[in-house]
């Protein structure tokens, strides 16, 4: 049980950092003739990487004798190196990320007393950076740029994240305040020479 106790944290913040590689903000839009999605992830948004691009468009189905929407790879623009959209709030996502690798080696370098606190501090200042780093991106595409049919939007690998943080946040602050109250309780009931108070 102390095992889990003392690794729970660092293991959770782990797990965060692989929840990164999922969507993070998506720009999508939809009109009669075409369907656009456009995916960043957690990581991509971290490291400058380009984005995933899902089109389809009315093509003529030979089968069916009408036109269908289909997927259309070959044609899809090409976002990444070759043509960046400059995206702003990657150093909040740096820090974001920082902050994840901060709380999984907290439980390495910081000492047994102040784990909790740096735990919860890495936790917090990552939700925060994550949040405030997705609203820049949003912003980048509001008004939308392109067409009024494209919306942006936080996808489902921030929402995760964000409440994944924010429960790591809370939790190491309520264990902290409860280990305090324990070690409070613990003084008064000894004497100063540590024998059980009468």
């Amino acid at each position: 049980m102390g095992w889990i106790r003392t690794n729970l944290s660092p293991l959770a913040f782990a797990a965060v950092a692989l929840l990164f590689a999922l969507p993070f903000a998506e720009l999508k839009g939809e009109a009669e003739e075409w369907r656009v999605a456009v995916t960043w992830t957690g990581w991509g948004l971290t490291v400058g990487g380009g984005a995933q691009v899902h089109l389809e468009t009315l093509l003529w189905d030979g089968n069916l004798g009408q036109y269908v929407m289909q997927e259309v790879p070959n044609e899809a623009p090409q976002i990444g190196p070759e043509e960046p959209i400059y995206l702003p709030g990657q150093p909040l996502f740096m820090v974001a990320a920082l902050g994840v690798a901060a709380g999984v080696l907290a439980r390495i370098l910081a000492s047994v007393g102040s784990r909790l606190l740096v735990s919860a501090v890495a936790a917090f200042v990552a939700a925060v950076a994550l949040a405030l780093g997705v609203r820049g991106v949003l912003r980048r595409f509001d008004p939308p740029p392109f067409d009024e049919a494209l919306s942006a939007v936080p996808a489902v690998g921030f929402w995760l994240t964000v409440g994944v943080l924010a429960l790591l946040g809370v939790g190491n602050v309520i264990v902290g305040y409860r280990l305090w109250r324990r070690d409070e309780a613990a003084v008064l009931d000894t004497d100063g020479d540590g024998n059980l108070a009468r």
